[in-house]
């Protein structure tokens, strides 16, 4: 029988599992927090739907909670390098589907990767490369890396393009860029937009693009 609601379990309070559980909050999702602090159970008690004071390297304490029956497991422990290692090996063993870890550099993501783990963030660098493809590309909102090769972003509309139809740019031919959709003045979106569609100075377009093209977009006017 199909689960009326996703069950997520997060592993250890620190800054990172705290900001995932607050931001959980807003979606209609179970969420259990475990940690081995009492403070920090208590604080993150109001935010999630349920909280428990557990030592996670302790698989049989994981076990007792069910751990398996989770869909996704959180570990926000990056800083003490063994423990994470230890319960993202536990998780795998008791057949967590889905896996996110917190990484603090990158010996500790070939780890985590090695092991199986389906997703590994290190906060500092993503949050490091965002803020310098802001810089070099002053047209780019947001980015998200779709691939090796290429990301979806969200851009502002370039002075030139304002005015001018879809087809006349030619973003396929010219970038290789494909739009997705054209969010207008933040309320308004247009998905897929077709090719007499007119862009205007307000507009952001969400585009596919080789992440070659979009290094490109650094040197635009």
């Amino acid at each position: 029988m199909k689960k009326e609601k996703n069950e997520i379990i997060i592993i250890g309070l620190g800054k990172f599992g705290m900001a995932a559980a607050k931001a959980l909050s807003k979606y209609d999702c179970d969420v259990m927090a475990i940690d081995k602090s009492t403070n920090l159970v208590d604080e993150v008690s109001p935010f999630v739907t349920h909280a428990a004071i557990v030592n996670a390297i302790d698989k049989e304490a994981l076990t007792e909670l069910g751990i398996g029956n989770f869909d996704t497991a959180i570990i926000g422990i990056g800083d003490d390098l063994e423990s994470s290692i230890m319960i993202a090996l536990t998780l795998k063993e008791l057949n967590v589907p889905n896996i996110i870890a917190k990484a603090r550099d990158d010996m500790h993501t070939r780890l985590l990767t090695m092991i199986g783990v389906d997703k590994v963030i290190q906060p500092e660098r993503d949050m490091a490369v965002r803020m310098v493809d802001s810089l070099m590309h002053k047209h780019l909102v947001e980015k998200m890396e779709f691939s090796k090769d290429y990301s979806i972003v969200e851009m502002k509309a370039h002075k030139n393009w304002v005015g001018k139809r879809l087809n006349e740019l030619a973003l396929r031919a010219k970038y290789q860029m494909n739009v997705i959709c054209v969010k207008k003045e933040l309320t308004d979106t247009t998905v897929f937009p077709n090719a007499d569609y007119v862009i205007e100075e307000t507009d952001n377009l969400m585009v596919i693009a080789p992440n070659k093209e979009l290094d490109r977009m650094s040197r635009w006017e």
